[in-house]
């Protein structure tokens, strides 16, 4: 297995809804439209293939300078245990750099362990409005 990451590859709505199946994580897999403008007005894309298989992927909306918001890392249900989503998020950080730029994401429940062994902390300060449509 050669696991090829890219950064800001085009992705395809079809296979991004389809790796979010896989991996578990929460997404509107059924409205493909939804997807695709997820994709389209990201500011960062970490791609994660096997072959031409897209396996992993990494969404996150940055202004540049001061912070970055990770709104997706899934990985397919199997491949994860490979260190993926860490490959995922260290190209990320490697491209927009951690001196000056502060990485926040929301996680579900089972992933919490994952980005706390990674060095993400704990925030008791986030505050959300919820969607009306998921």
């Amino acid at each position: 297995m050669d696991i090829v990451y890219r950064i800001n590859e085009s992705c395809r709505a079809d296979e991004a809804a389809d790796v979010f199946r896989a991996s578990g994580i929460r997404r509107p897999v059924g409205d493909l439209e939804r997807i695709q403008r997820m994709l389209d007005h990201a500011d960062e894309i970490v791609t994660a293939r096997d072959g031409e298989k897209l396996i992993g992927l990494l969404r996150a909306i940055t202004d540049y300078s001061y912070c970055c918001y990770i709104s997706d890392i899934a990985v397919h249900r199997s491949y994860q245990g490979q260190g993926i989503g860490k490959a995922l998020i260290h190209k990320l950080i490697h491209k927009l750099g951690n001196e000056e730029i502060k990485y926040t994401l929301t996680s579900a429940p089972g992933a919490v362990g994952f980005y706390e062994k990674f060095g993400f902390e704990r925030s008791d300060k986030a505050f959300e409005i919820k969607r009306i449509k998921n």
